[in-house]
């Protein structure tokens, strides 16, 4: 037996670039786009029971009744039918791929977008090329000329910070 089987520490949780919910084609689609395209380390979870938002690491966990079996930056609905919980007690606007209070999520499955792994993807891709790590929608879409108005990519002041 080695020290660490003895030392009663929990194993640590596994931790993804990205993380596709559910098993549908567009989750099959999404997972094989993030890892070809992107090159992402890609986990595909069918049998979690909800996944909650960490603000303080900035990563989504994904749960199993209630222990934690892996974390990633962002994750991908891939057929909405496990419980989501983001930053505020928000709802999803169900037509849209992205949603304010859930940071980098990306819900590719039943959008208003035509091709809205698509804009996944390249969003995904963009922020890597700009050098961000977050991304979530706006309340509101500015008057602006970028190339993604309705997101913002800068985390938001936590409330014990403002004065």
């Amino acid at each position: 037996m080695s020290a660490a089987s003895n030392s009663g520490a929990p194993a640590p949780i596994p931790e993804f670039d990205a993380v596709i919910l559910g098993r549908s084609f567009a989750s099959q689609r999404a997972a094989g786009r993030l890892r070809d395209d992107l090159r992402l380390s890609v986990c595909e979870l069918v049998s979690a029971t909800s996944a909650t938002y960490d603000d303080i690491d900035n990563r989504w966990e994904f749960h199993v009744g209630r222990f934690v079996i892996a974390r990633a930056k962002f994750v991908i609905d891939g057929d909405g039918t496990i419980h989501l919980l983001g930053r505020e007690a928000t709802a999803i606007d169900p037509a849209a791929v992205t949603a304010h209070g859930f940071p980098n999520l990306f819900r590719p499955v039943g959008t208003d977008r035509i091709d809205s792994l698509g804009y996944t993807v390249a969003c995904i891709e963009y922020m890597r090329t700009h050098g961000h790590d977050y991304v979530e929608r706006r309340l509101r879409t500015p008057v602006a000329d970028d190339d993604y108005p309705e997101l913002s990519f800068d985390r938001p002041t936590p409330v014990m910070w403002v004065g």
